[in-house]
């Protein structure tokens, strides 16, 4: 699926067409934004004739964006440069197929023209062309305007999906310090797994936005580096982040293992404690309870032996807790 949104002498025309969209081209738009959805991972005939014919993109371009790049790329060509990125669009069960919810976008720029292609749909980008269609005059006022609005929602998704994990962290720690549960270990898993998918992806973006902070490039005005110097700040910032969640990560799970141990740390005192105060008991029990004439049946009788017995037992029982709640120990 294919739209686009281009000026011609200041005239603003949205198209949904690849033929009249090579047919406009030819009239020499002065910006023009053309955005390609992929179905299937594959161009449609007309979308590869513009692509290939119309704006005479390298055939390595093209396919690159056919394919999955898992890594950022920036390639330079004589009349446009490619530039492949990575954001993350964030699916309901993000935590167990994190990797699910990566997505690749792929960029042709030049001086007169953006082209972006990408193989699922992208809500910022509809959200951005929407804007563009309403207010042209802002949103279109230069293709490094355009290109650094693109910029700033794919390094924004970052920073969001940083934010989302952040709450489940402070969640999952409040729960472990509570009650830990097999569940709050998977979960932290879960969010090691996710954090390391990003970090991933994200450590290498930074080689796809320095380009575009050269005061000789090609493509954007002196007064736009400033703008795109920050989509890089962005960027490395988010780097530094993404490490101290790993950091972070790897701590809850350690505060999961010790909340584990305090907790069964906790089991084994009350039995140990139940073990020892019944110990009297036993012992008392086994003592009376051999077949054996002693000499207490002769002073007291058999009935006082019972009296006797029952009142070692609850005095032991007695004399136990005492000792045990002046030590502290429970």
């Amino acid at each position: 699926m294919i739209k686009a949104i281009y000026s011609i002498n200041s005239t603003i025309t949205t198209e949904y067409d690849a033929l009249r969209i090579a047919q406009d081209y030819d009239r020499k738009p002065n910006i023009m934004w053309i955005d390609i959805h992929l179905e299937n991972h594959e161009l449609t005939h007309n979308e590869a004739i513009l692509l290939s014919q119309s704006f005479k993109f390298h055939e390595m371009s093209i396919e690159d964006c056919l394919f999955a790049q898992y890594y950022p790329k920036m390639e330079e060509f004589e009349n446009y440069v490619f530039v492949a990125i990575h954001g993350i669009q964030l699916k309901p069960n993000y935590l167990q197929e994190f990797e699910d919810s990566i997505y690749e976008l792929n960029l042709f720029v030049s001086k007169k023209f953006i082209i972006t292609v990408h193989t699922e749909e992208l809500f910022f980008l509809e959200t951005i062309f929407e804007k563009t269609k309403l207010r042209p005059q802002v949103e279109m006022r230069s293709l490094a305007n355009m290109l650094y609005n693109i910029f700033n929602k794919v390094i924004s998704s970052y920073e969001f999906t940083l934010e989302k994990f952040d709450d489940k962290m402070g969640y999952l720690e409040d729960a472990v310090l509570e009650h830990p549960e097999t569940e709050d270990m998977e979960e932290i898993l879960d969010i090691k797994k996710a954090i390391f998918a990003m970090r991933k992806i994200a450590e290498s973006q930074q080689t796809a936005y320095v380009y575009f902070t050269r005061a000789n490039n090609n493509l954007s005005s002196k007064e736009y580096l400033v703008y795109f110097r920050d989509i890089y700040t962005q960027c490395f910032r988010i780097n530094q982040a993404i490490i101290m969640r790993s950091q972070m990560i790897v701590s809850l799970i350690e505060v999961y293992m010790s909340s584990v141990t305090l907790k069964l740390t906790e089991v084994m005192k009350f039995l140990t404690i139940i073990a020892t105060v019944l110990m009297p008991v036993l012992i008392v029990s086994g003592y009376y309870g051999m077949n054996v004439a002693f000499p207490e049946y002769k002073v007291i009788g058999e009935g006082g032996v019972w009296f006797l017995a029952i009142g070692l037992m609850i005095v032991t029982i007695i004399a136990m807790f005492i000792y045990f709640k002046k030590k502290k120990w429970f």
